[in-house]
This record gives structure tokens, sequence and C-alpha cells, in this order.
């Protein structure tokens, strides 16, 4: 047991037993209040002192000098100022035997600059009072804050040399662990934990850097980062936050330019955002970086179908924005090409986009050219009770707060457009589905959701209950993300 004891791993585990965590941050919520204690104290104590201190050098200051600063010494902001003089005067102080240094306090508080400085304060003081000069000192404060985080920041975008093979065991194992963990979020589906996990690791790993002795370990270091990168990418890309997925990817592929993997996932990224013309200058790069891979041909196929997906997403987005250009055409802003180029947009999309929903379950997607559609079969039979619950958990699905947000976020992008909303929605209404799908007895995909939406629509031809009916909607507005900030509105009518 006491071998255990002194093992990374036994603690690694002990510490996420829910009693041990819950121990470990009460203890460490006490020592924090404890620490902001004895520090609350110390400046208390030392604040005294220094007033004390500028107190007693004061009396040898002139009599209008005195008068000055006697009505507003007891400010905290005219006490720091005081005591930053005095405190360089203390660092500059004269050598009695040489003659030489700066100027005294007295000599200092008596320069053209610092009366002047001290002649606003007190006309602030006369004119606002206590109330005027808190505000000052939160003003001052929020400069000194902003001075030191920009300090802080370049201080910890510099990575540290580790040199020390403890040190840097140390933080290889954390980032293991990170990716561990990050891992069985990601398979469960809990992305967005996945993503924070992930963080946490990229956080810790790109404040370091290897030192060049140790060779070994610096490949090592990088390998682990480099998959730290990618990961957190494919989890933000499932998240549809493309702009955390494009810095991950890019992040990545200065480490390794050859990781054809970290390439492509900054070209699903770019293609988030809208970028399709990078996108498919990194797709080039894909292609590059995997010519002396095992799966070199794969590869180039992937790379082949996700250009076709490029040029139909830029197709899609041209027709998506074509009614919020109606305006500038008439207005005569844009020319006869760009004009021609959204008639083209136009015609791709009608025939690669559904033109709406077929049902209020079903998403569908066109087949493939020359690929013939597969027949719905009617395996599973369902009676108005049973629908009854079959909608009730997929409307429980869709009311989860990460898909309604994930949908939400779907109608923004698609500008309220169906045509350009109604494709986007079917795979994220497919990861709630799918679960649902073969827990009934149908196939866990869009083929399932066909089959499952033909047994509901036997259901409804026998005179459908109004109560079924009231599901029914419910069900739909969750489904498009509401009514408000959803589509609901606009697939459903009113």
């Amino acid at each position: 047991m006491s071998d255990q004891l002194n093992t990374q791993a036994f603690w690694n585990d002990f510490m996420r037993r829910p009693d041990a965590r819950a121990a470990y941050q009460a203890d460490k919520k006490l020592q924090i209040k404890k620490s902001e204690w004895q520090r609350e104290k110390y400046e208390i104590e030392e604040s005294g002192n220094r007033r004390k201190v500028l107190a007693d050098e004061l009396e040898a200051a002139p009599a209008d000098t005195r008068k000055l600063i006697a009505p507003m010494f007891h400010i905290k902001m005219v006490q720091q100022f005081l005591w930053m003089i005095f405190d360089e005067c203390q660092k500059h102080k004269k050598d009695i035997i040489g003659g030489l240094g700066g100027p005294t306090f007295i000599e200092k508080l008596q320069d053209e600059g610092t009366q002047d400085h001290l002649r606003k304060l007190r006309t602030n003081f006369q004119e606002g009072g206590e109330e005027r000069m808190q505000q000052l000192q939160d003003n001052w404060y929020g400069i000194c804050n902003e001075i030191h985080q920009d300090n802080q920041k370049q201080e910890d975008d510099t990575p540290r040399i580790c040199s020390d093979v403890t040190t840097l065991k140390h933080i290889l194992e954390y980032g293991q662990e990170a990716k561990r963990l990050g891992n069985e979020k990601f398979r469960e589906g809990l992305y967005d934990e996945a993503l924070f996990i992930y963080g946490q690791g990229d956080d810790m790993m790109k404040k370091f850097t290897v030192g060049k002795h140790l060779q070994n370990e610096s490949k090592w270091y990088k390998e682990h980062h480099i998959a730290c990168l990618k990961n957190k990418a494919q989890a933000a890309l499932k998240l549809e936050k493309w702009h955390t997925a494009l810095e991950a990817a890019e992040a990545a592929t200065e480490l390794d330019p050859n990781d054809h993997k970290a390439w492509f996932r900054k070209v699903l990224a770019l293609k988030g955002i809208g970028r399709f013309k990078e996108a498919e200058e990194s797709l080039l790069k894909v292609e590059e970086a995997a010519s002396w891979n095992r799966d070199k041909l794969q590869i180039l196929k992937d790379c082949d179908a996700e250009r076709k997906k490029i040029h139909l997403a830029a197709a899609k987005h041209k027709v998506s924005t074509k009614d919020m250009l109606g305006k500038a055409f008439e207005a005569g802003i844009f020319g006869g090409k760009r004009e021609k180029e959204l008639e083209d947009a136009t015609r791709i999309e009608s025939k690669v986009l559904p033109s709406s929903l077929n049902s209020m379950l079903e998403v569908d997607k066109p087949p493939k050219s020359g690929e013939a559609a597969r027949p719905v079969e009617r395996n599973v039979t369902l009676t108005a009770e049973l629908a009854g619950h079959l909608i009730d958990q997929l409307a429980d699905g869709y009311s989860e707060a990460w898909f309604q947000e994930r949908v939400q976020k779907c109608a923004r992008d698609s500008l309220h457009q169906r045509s350009a909303f109604v494709p986007r929605l079917a795979s994220i209404a497919l990861e709630v589905q799918r679960p649902i799908l073969e827990k009934w007895g149908f196939e866990g995909s869009s083929h399932g959701v066909k089959e499952m939406t033909v047994a509901i629509r036997e259901v409804q031809r026998q005179a459908m209950p109004e109560w079924l009916k009231g599901k029914q909607d419910r069900c739909l507005e969750l489904l498009y993300g509401g009514r408000e900030e959803g589509m609901a509105a606009v697939m459903m009518g009113g």
C-alpha cells in the first residue's frame, strides 16, 4: 500500500473521487480566504506605517505646502502619491560625502511639477469631495491594472525554457491526463467539456519550451502538444466554434507544417467561417502534406470530396445573401458580373437543396447523383400512445440547452433563410435523434429518421387526437429552435 501511495496514478484516481475532490476544494477555499485576510491585514498595517512616516516628514515642509496637503492628507490616493515621491527620493538619496544624488523629499515637494499635481488634486477634492477622489483613484487603478495586465500577458506569451527533466515529466503527465479526460468527454458527446479540458492542456504546454540539449524530450513534447491542439480543434468544430478551431489548427500547423490532419481541420474551420477561398488553398496544403503518407490515396479522395463541399457551401452562401443584396441591386451598387454570379448560385441551389422539410421530424438530404434512393420500410408500427411517447422523447432531446443554442446559431448563420437552414439542421438534429431511433428499433441514421416519420404518419392518418397534435407542435418548435430566436415561425408559419 505504501508503494501505491507514492505513484502518480494512485493520486490521480484518488482525486477523481467526489468526496476527495470536495474535501480538497473546501480546504483550498479556506486557504484562499486565510491568504486574503493576511494580505488585507498586511496592507492595513503597511498603510498605517507609511502614513506615520509621511506625517513626520511633512513637519519639515514649508507652511504653504502643508496647508495645500493637510485637508486631503487622509485620502488614500494622496497618500499613495506622496509615498511614491518619498520612495523615489529614498532610492536616490544624496551621497553626503560626494554631494551627489537626487533631491530630498521636501525638495521634490517644492518641484513645480509636483506642486502642479498637488494643486489639481486639491481642486478636485474641493469641487467633488471624497466621491470625486474615489473616482480618480478608480481610474488610476484601472490604468495601472491595464499596464500590469499587458506586461503580464507579454510575460505569459513568452514560453519559459524547461531544462529540468522532472518538471518536464510533470508537464507531459498533465498533458496526457488532459488528453485522456478530454477524449472521454468527446466520446460521450460532451463537446463543451472536452474543449475546456483540451484547452487546459494547451494552455499549460504552450507556457514552456524544451531546452535544446533534450532532443528526444523536445520531440515528445512537440508531438503531445500537436495532438492536444488537434483535439481542441476537433471539439471546437463539433460545437461550430469556428474561430477557436481555426486558432488551434493554425497553432498545430505552426508546430508541424506537414501534419495533414491539422491542415484538414483548418480547412473545415475556414469553411465554417465562410472564408472559402482560403479553405481551398489550405486543402492544397493537406494534399502536399499527404505526399509521403501511406494513406495518400484515401486522403486525396477525402480532399476531393471536401473541395466539392466547399464549392457547394460557397454557392449556398451566395444564395442566402441574395435577399440582403436585393436592395443594393435596386440602387445599382453592384454590376452585372456579380448579379450573374448570384443567378448561377440560384440555379445550383435549385438542384442541390431541398425546398422544405417533408415532415415535422425529418430533415432530408438529396441522394447523390446517380444513386437510387433507399426504399423506406415500415418495420415498426406505432399506436397513438406510443407515438406520443416517442415524440415526447424527441422533444426532451431538442429542449436541451446545447441543442437550442446550436439551432439558433444555425438560424442566424443562415440569415433565417429556409433553404440555407434546412441542410444545416440535418446533422445537428441527428445527434439527438440517433440514440432515440435505435432505442425504438429504427436505424440510427437519416434513413432511420425517414422510417420513423413514416411510422408516425400512419398514426396521423387515423384521426389524429388533439393531445398528440399538441405534442407534435411542441416538438416542432423545439426542433426549429423556438419562434423568437429560432426558425419555428418561418418553418411553421404564424
